[in-house]
Protein backbone atom coordinates (compact mmCIF):
# COMPACT_ATOMS: atom_id res chain seq x y z
CA UNK A 1 0.00 0.00 0.00
CA UNK A 2 2.61 2.37 1.01
CA UNK A 3 4.36 1.90 -2.37
CA UNK A 4 1.78 2.71 -4.58
CA UNK A 5 1.20 6.01 -2.68
CA UNK A 6 4.18 7.08 -2.91
CA UNK A 7 4.90 6.17 -6.51
CA UNK A 8 1.10 7.90 -6.82
CA UNK A 9 3.01 11.15 -5.77
CA UNK A 10 5.22 11.57 -8.67
CA UNK A 11 3.06 12.40 -10.95
CA UNK A 12 0.52 15.25 -9.58
CA UNK A 13 -2.54 16.13 -12.06
CA UNK A 14 -4.24 18.94 -11.60
CA UNK A 15 -6.26 22.20 -13.63
CA UNK A 16 -6.92 25.61 -13.58
CA UNK A 17 -10.10 26.32 -12.42
CA UNK A 18 -10.95 29.30 -15.44
CA UNK A 19 -9.58 27.09 -17.63
CA UNK A 20 -11.54 24.10 -16.87
CA UNK A 21 -14.54 26.20 -17.06
CA UNK A 22 -13.42 27.73 -20.62
CA UNK A 23 -12.35 24.39 -22.24
CA UNK A 24 -13.60 21.18 -19.48
CA UNK A 25 -12.11 19.34 -16.93
CA UNK A 26 -10.03 16.89 -18.95
CA UNK A 27 -9.22 19.49 -21.54
CA UNK A 28 -7.46 21.59 -18.44
CA UNK A 29 -5.75 18.57 -17.40
CA UNK A 30 -4.21 18.14 -20.80
CA UNK A 31 -3.30 21.82 -21.00
CA UNK A 32 -1.81 22.34 -18.25
CA UNK A 33 0.59 19.04 -19.26
CA UNK A 34 0.88 20.58 -22.55
CA UNK A 35 1.65 24.23 -21.04
CA UNK A 36 4.62 22.89 -18.66
CA UNK A 37 6.27 20.87 -21.58
CA UNK A 38 6.12 24.14 -23.74
CA UNK A 39 7.13 26.48 -20.92
CA UNK A 40 9.99 23.78 -20.09
CA UNK A 41 10.89 23.70 -24.02
CA UNK A 42 11.12 27.51 -23.63
CA UNK A 43 13.42 27.76 -20.89
CA UNK A 44 15.29 25.40 -22.31
CA UNK A 45 15.84 26.52 -26.13
CA UNK A 46 14.10 23.26 -27.68
CA UNK A 47 11.29 22.74 -30.39
CA UNK A 48 10.85 26.42 -31.33
CA UNK A 49 9.82 26.70 -34.95
CA UNK A 50 7.52 29.17 -36.79
CA UNK A 51 7.99 31.52 -33.69
CA UNK A 52 6.28 29.12 -31.36
CA UNK A 53 7.61 26.83 -28.77
CA UNK A 54 6.31 23.36 -29.19
CA UNK A 55 5.94 19.87 -27.79
CA UNK A 56 4.93 16.73 -29.04
CA UNK A 57 3.60 13.65 -28.67
CA UNK A 58 1.22 10.83 -29.92
CA UNK A 59 -1.84 9.67 -27.98
CA UNK A 60 -0.21 6.50 -27.29
CA UNK A 61 1.98 7.66 -26.01
CA UNK A 62 0.48 10.25 -23.92
CA UNK A 63 -0.98 7.42 -22.06
CA UNK A 64 1.57 6.83 -19.98
CA UNK A 65 1.33 10.24 -18.03
CA UNK A 66 -2.63 9.71 -17.76
CA UNK A 67 -3.19 5.96 -17.47
CA UNK A 68 -6.69 7.03 -16.78
CA UNK A 69 -7.24 7.74 -19.90
CA UNK A 70 -7.69 5.45 -23.06
CA UNK A 71 -6.05 6.40 -26.25
CA UNK A 72 -9.35 7.66 -27.84
CA UNK A 73 -10.42 9.85 -25.07
CA UNK A 74 -6.62 11.59 -25.28
CA UNK A 75 -7.47 12.37 -29.20
CA UNK A 76 -11.07 13.38 -28.05
CA UNK A 77 -9.53 15.65 -25.23
CA UNK A 78 -6.27 17.11 -28.05
CA UNK A 79 -9.41 17.55 -31.25
CA UNK A 80 -11.64 19.44 -28.79
CA UNK A 81 -8.61 21.26 -27.53
CA UNK A 82 -8.02 22.48 -31.42
CA UNK A 83 -12.00 22.77 -31.93
CA UNK A 84 -11.88 25.53 -28.80
CA UNK A 85 -8.60 27.43 -30.47
CA UNK A 86 -6.68 26.45 -26.90
CA UNK A 87 -3.74 24.84 -29.08
CA UNK A 88 -2.33 24.35 -32.53
CA UNK A 89 -1.84 21.31 -34.44
CA UNK A 90 1.98 21.10 -36.42
CA UNK A 91 4.22 18.52 -37.82
CA UNK A 92 8.23 18.92 -37.96
CA UNK A 93 8.98 15.73 -37.45
CA UNK A 94 12.53 14.68 -39.49
CA UNK A 95 11.21 11.88 -41.21
CA UNK A 96 8.23 11.76 -43.63
CA UNK A 97 6.80 8.35 -42.12
CA UNK A 98 7.13 10.28 -38.87
CA UNK A 99 3.74 11.26 -37.59
CA UNK A 100 3.96 12.07 -34.15
CA UNK A 101 1.40 15.68 -33.82
CA UNK A 102 3.40 18.59 -32.18
CA UNK A 103 1.34 20.93 -30.20
CA UNK A 104 1.83 24.77 -29.60
CA UNK A 105 -0.20 27.42 -27.70
CA UNK A 106 -2.84 29.47 -29.62
CA UNK A 107 -2.03 32.25 -27.53
CA UNK A 108 0.66 31.59 -25.89
CA UNK A 109 2.50 34.35 -24.25
CA UNK A 110 -0.78 35.06 -22.44
CA UNK A 111 -0.86 31.27 -21.49
CA UNK A 112 2.24 31.05 -20.54
CA UNK A 113 2.50 34.46 -18.40
CA UNK A 114 -0.67 33.20 -16.40
CA UNK A 115 -0.87 29.64 -16.23
CA UNK A 116 2.79 28.62 -16.40
CA UNK A 117 3.18 25.67 -13.60
CA UNK A 118 6.99 25.31 -14.02
CA UNK A 119 6.99 29.15 -12.17
CA UNK A 120 5.65 27.47 -9.57
CA UNK A 121 7.58 24.06 -8.88
CA UNK A 122 10.00 26.18 -6.21
CA UNK A 123 6.87 27.43 -4.19
CA UNK A 124 5.55 24.00 -3.93
CA UNK A 125 9.21 22.68 -3.14
CA UNK A 126 9.25 25.06 -0.45
CA UNK A 127 6.05 24.09 1.47
CA UNK A 128 6.84 20.75 1.38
Amino acid sequence: MGKEIHSGMQKLHFFRYYLAKKYGVDEAIMLNHLIYWISSNSMNNNNHHDGRWWTFNSAENFKAYFGYWSTSQIRRILKSLVKQGAIIEGNYNKHKYDHTKWYALKKEKDILENFNPVDEIETWKKRY
